[in-house]
């Protein structure tokens, strides 16, 4: 087999690959909506994610306590929006894919923490600090799931 023929199917292989992940992701949020909203005997309290936009979601969050959080969908290509409250202000970050097919918050940065799913990454910032910005200003918050 020649060597350009090699790196395409190489290339293709893991193109499809993120693809199918990208693909899974979705359909795992769309999933957890739809449960959320289908069952009635459910706690939806218990549902982080909520299908609403950014006004709502402020709204949601305006009288919550610090770390309170919802995921939420994203007008970008993203996962999703992390909305999540600290110190009376909203910050929403973007959930998004890396070209190695982890997870990760905000905009891409040089040794970014990365997550193998959403669910691991918020399993991982109820227990450890999120540093979040605003106006040059640093401050770390532990998440914590909306409750109405």
């Amino acid at each position: 087999m020649c060597w350009c023929l090699k790196v395409s199917v190489s290339v293709v292989a893991n193109l499809s690959h993120r693809l199918l992940q990208h693909v899974c992701d979705v359909s795992a949020m769309c999933r957890c909506a739809a449960a959320a909203a289908a069952d009635a005997s459910a706690d939806a309290d218990d549902a982080f994610y909520k299908e609403v936009g950014r006004q709502a979601a402020e709204r949601l969050l305006a009288h919550k306590q610090n770390g309170t959080f919802i995921i939420r969908p994203s007008k970008n290509r993203n996962l999703g929006t992390l909305s999540v409250v600290q110190d009376r202000k909203i910050f929403h970050l973007n959930i998004r894919r890396r070209a190695d097919g982890r997870v990760a918050l905000g905009e891409e940065k040089e040794d970014e923490r990365a997550f193998r799913d959403v669910d691991a990454m918020i399993n991982y910032y109820i227990s450890n600090y999120l540093v979040v910005f605003s106006r040059g200003e640093r401050t770390r918050t532990l998440l914590l799931p909306y409750r109405d």
